[in-house]
Parts: structure tokens; C-alpha cells; sequence
């Protein structure tokens, strides 16, 4: 009966609109009951926005993944105007269940199409378990509703890496999704670099206004050490300057390469003035870790394809030091990376207590909720060590794999990549290069995110999944572009790697 019921959508447009209208009317139903439950004025006004936005947004998956893209980028903390019972939705949760919805709709429409894989898979899947066991051992210490729904938030979060893998199939949609992420994220950090120039009470007088949409109303603004004397960091929408400057590495490196790119998806003026505002703005947020981490992720860039950088770097380094400019902050760079400052003072205090959660719970870790004893507090400045207080040793294990798995793959397909580049002026030669790029830019954003997280934990955290789902996200981008130049170049010798 499925069989009979999935052929005659496939074959009868009417009875895909229908099936498409009456899923609509049924979220509409479920809505309209918790319109009398909750008494939400505001509920019929969303529900009737859903009724119509649904049909449309579960038909067009490439939607779902802009929209997810421009939450992470614009207003990742953004919640909807309604409560659900004893939670409120937010905006990057809407757009992650719509994509799913949509990637489903498409695979029962389409079963020929089959699952996309990566050499990925099973690791992250793996991963995933070891999450889902940690969090249900996690319950008997909290098992609040926060903690469960922020849990909720994280796995939609990672589990786009296999929802972008299996809707992004042509190059004209990763170079879709490319340009999103490098436009969006140039806006986001001239947004916070207008901010952090504002006077502060009147940024702050500008950041509050979005607590209609959930957003906090106290330290919207962020000082160095939380001292206004040590000077301001740069914020933007993202709320935390450190989570600010992690997107900002990985976008500063999708950017650059496409730069650098034979046929750039924008025009190179363009990308040099939104590489421009990217850098500055990643030295406003002060964080130091990021900013060794975008010179880590440049260097990859020019040691595996372009070598100018280097002769770039030099050129404008010199004149740089002999000026004087940027002294104070290099200095600050040094203390923290002799553990000289308050900040990293307070870091070693975090690693010596995650490393005693650790020791006493070493194969699952703690969960995702607090630790159940008076004497250890969780949350550690690092994505390693947060994971393996989270999930344990074993989960920290599996993520270390899936990352091994990443550079096994990605990095003998760049060096392969250029030995079968196309000709210039060729017909495949902006395919190539859209893919190309792709495949670059996005291993050097996850080597920056990976040296991130030796001293920060967003990537890995309930409470900032727009940061989980912008790693796992550029690198399932980055695999699909490796699948595709797989796919038009079948002699290369990365096919069975």
C-alpha cells in the first residue's frame, strides 16, 4: 500500500499538492491546539504565517538551508514570539526541522535519488549515540527542561552535516550556499563593527531592542577582562565576542579563497573589501585564539595552493612591526599565551577541573546538564575537553575520528583538484572552480575551527548550537564538493580514498 501510495505521488502533481496542503492543514490543527492551551494572543498570527510558509518551505529544502544560514550568521539566539508548552522555539530550531522535513518529503518523493555518503558517516553517527547515552545518563543529576530542549537544539544542529549532504547535489547549489555564508558574514561583522564604534549606550540601547525576539538585555556589551578601561570588544548579534570570532574565522576563510579563486562566485573587488571588514572586525572581538587561528587556516591555504600568501603576509607584516602598529594587542597575545592575564588564568582553572570530571567520569562523562557534585562545575574553555566531560573519552574519541576522516579525505582531493584543473576558458572551467574553492576554502574553515577549539568550546555547546551547526554544516558543504569533483573527474586518485 506505501509502495502504491509513494508511486502515485510521484507520478500525479495534484496529489503532491494535495499531500503538501493537507500536511500544512495538519501542523495548522496541532497549532490551533495549542492556541487554546496556551491563550498566546500572538499564536494565530504565527500559526497563519506557518499555514501559509509551510507548503512552501518543506518543497524547497535549498530555503531551509539559506534560512538556517542566515540565523547563523544574523540572529542566532532569535526565538519565536510563541511558547510551546514549556518551552519557546527558535528560529535556527524552526529552519534545522523544516530542512529535515523537507529532506525527508524529497527522499519519499524521490527514492531513486538515495542517501548521499561520506566518509564521515559513521563516526558522526557514532558520535551522535555517544551524545544521546551521555545525555540520558546526564538526566538522573538535571533533568530540567533546558537542559533537554537545548540538547534538542544541539543534535539538530550536528545532524545537518547529513541533511546538507543529501540536498546539496550540483555545483550551482554549493555555490549558492558559498555565497550566503561569505555576504552574510560580512554582514554580520560590519554590523558588529558598527556596533563596537557606536557609543556604547547607544549600541546597547540598540542590541536590547531585540530582546523581543529573545535576546538577553544585560552585557550586550563586552569589555576585554570585563573591564571598560581594557577597552571594548566587538559583539555584534552573536552575543558572545569569542563565538563572534569563531564565525568569523570561518568565514574569513571561505572568503579569502574564493579570492584567491580562478573564477570567484563574486566579483574580487567585492570579496577583498568583505575580507577586509572580516579581518578587522575579527581583531575587535580580541580574541587571540582566533586570530592565531585564521594566520593557521591562511598558512594551510597558501602551502597547499596559493604560495603568494606567504610573500603577502611578509610584505605587509614588516612594515606592520617596524610602524609599531597593533604593539598593545601582540603584547596581550603574548601574556595570554604564557597564561600572563586574568583570562587565561581562569582558563587553567576550567582545564584542571574538567580534567577531575574527566578522572572520575571517563567513559560517558557527566552529560549535559550540571556535573551532580558540589566540588566540579562543567564548562571548559575547550572543545576537546568539553566534549570529553560531556560524552567522555569514547565520544571524544569518535569526534577525533570523524575530524581524521575530514583531512584524510579533503586534503589529497585539494592536491589532486589542481593536477586535473580544467583549461582556462574551458566549458567545465567555473564548475571546477566553484567546486575547487569550495573543497579549499571550507578544509582550511574547519582546520581554523579545530584550532578554535583548542581554547574555546562553541562549537561543541548546547547553549550556542548556531556554532555546531556552522562547523558541521561547511563540512558537509566542503564534502559535497570533493563528491562532485569526484564525480567529473573519474580518473583522480582520490576516488577510493
Amino acid at each position: 500500500m506505501l509502495v502504491q501510495l509513494q508511486s502515485h505521488l510521484q507520478d500525479n502533481t495534484a496529489l503532491r499538492q494535495l499531500a503538501l496542503v493537507l500536511l500544512a492543514l495538519g501542523v495548522g490543527a496541532v497549532g490551533g491546539l495549542v492556541i487554546v492551551a496556551g491563550g498566546n494572543p500572538l499564536v494565530p498570527f504565527v500559526a497563519l504565517v506557518a499555514l501559509l510558509a509551510l507548503p512552501w518551505l518543506v518543497t524547497r529544502p535549498m530555503a531551509d538551508v539559506l534560512l538556517v544560514v542566515v540565523t547563523v550568521a544574523l540572529l542566532p539566539f532569535a526565538v519565536l514570539p510563541v511558547r510551546l508548552a514549556v518551552l519557546t522555539p527558535s528560529l535556527l530550531e524552526m529552519g534545522l526541522v523544516m530542512l529535515y522535513a523537507a529532506w525527508l518529503l524529497r527522499a519519499l518523493l524521490n527514492p531513486s535519488e538515495g542517501l548521499a555518503r561520506t566518509p564521515l558517516d559513521v563516526w558522526v553517527v557514532l558520535l551522535l549515540g555517544c551524545t544521546l547515552f551521555a545525555f540520558m545518563l546526564g538526566l538522573a543529576r538535571n533533568a530540567s527542561s533546558d537542559v533537554i530542549h537545548n540538547y534538542f537544539k544541539f543534535v539538530l544542529a550536528i545532524g545537518v552535516f547529513f541533511a546538507a549532504g543529501n540536498v546539496l547535489r550540483t555545483p550551482r547549489q554549493v555555490a549558492t550556499v558559498l555565497r550566503a555564508l561569505i555576504l552574510l558574514g560580512a554582514v554580520a561583522a560590519a554590523t558588529g563593527a558598527l556596533l563596537w564604534r557606536l557609543p556604547d549606550s547607544l549600541a546597547a540601547s540598540l542590541l536590547t531592542r531585540l530582546s523581543v525576539v529573545g535576546y538577553p538585555t544585560d552585557r550586550v556589551i563586552r569589555y576585554i577582562e570585563d573591564n571598560p578601561a581594557l577597552g571594548e570588544r566587538a559583539v555584534g548579534t552573536q552575543v558572545d565576542p569569542n563565538s563572534f570570532a569563531g564565525l568569523l574565522v570561518v568565514i574569513s576563510a571561505l572568503t579569502v579563497v574564493q579570492f584567491l579563486a580562478r573564477k570567484p562566485i563574486l566579483p574580487r573587488w567585492l570579496l577583498a573589501g568583505m575580507l577586509l571588514i572580516d579581518l578587522v572586525t575579527l581583531v575587535l572581538t580580541q580574541s587571540r585564539t582566533a586570530l592565531i587561528a585564521t594566520v593557521i587556516a591562511f598558512g594551510l591555504v597558501a602551502t597547499l595552493r596559493y604560495r603568494r600568501l606567504w610573500v603577502w603576509a611578509v610584505v605587509g607584516a614588516v612594515p606592520l612591526f617596524a610602524m609599531g602598529l597593533g604593539t598593545s594587542y601582540f603584547s596581550r597575545l603574548v601574556s595570554g599565551l604564557l597564561f600572563q592575564d586574568q583570562a587565561n588564568q581562569m582558563r587553567l582553572a576550567e582545564y584542571t577541573n574538567a580534567l577531575n570530571i574527566i578522572a572520575r567520569y571517563p567513559a560517558f562523562g557527566v552529560g549535559f546538564g550540571t556535573a551532580g557534585e558540589l566540588d566540579l562545575t562543567t564548562g571548559a574553555s575547550s572543545v576537546y575537553l568539553t566534549i570529553a566531560e560531556r560524552t567522555g573519552l569514547i565520544g571524544l574519541a569518535f569526534y577525533l575520528l570523524a575530524v581524521i576522516a575530514f583531512l584524510a579525505v579533503t586534503v589529497p582531493a585539494i592536491v589532486a583538484s589542481r593536477r586535473n584543473a580544467p583549461p582556462p576558458g574551458s566549458d567545465s572551467e567555473r564548475e571546477w572552480s566553484v567546486l575547487d574553492s569550495t573543497l579549499l576554502g571550507g578544509t582550511a574553515a574547519i582546520v581554523g575551527a579545530l584550532v578554535v577549539g583548542a581554547a574555546d568550546h562553541y562549537y561543541f555547546n548546547t547553549e550556542f548550537p548556531h556554532m555546531a551547526a556552522l562547523f558541521w554544516l561547511v563540512a558537509s558543504l566542503t564534502l559535497v564538493a570533493r563528491r562532485l569533483l569526484d564525480d567529473r573527474l573519474p580518473t583522480t586518485d582520490y576516488r577510493n580514498s
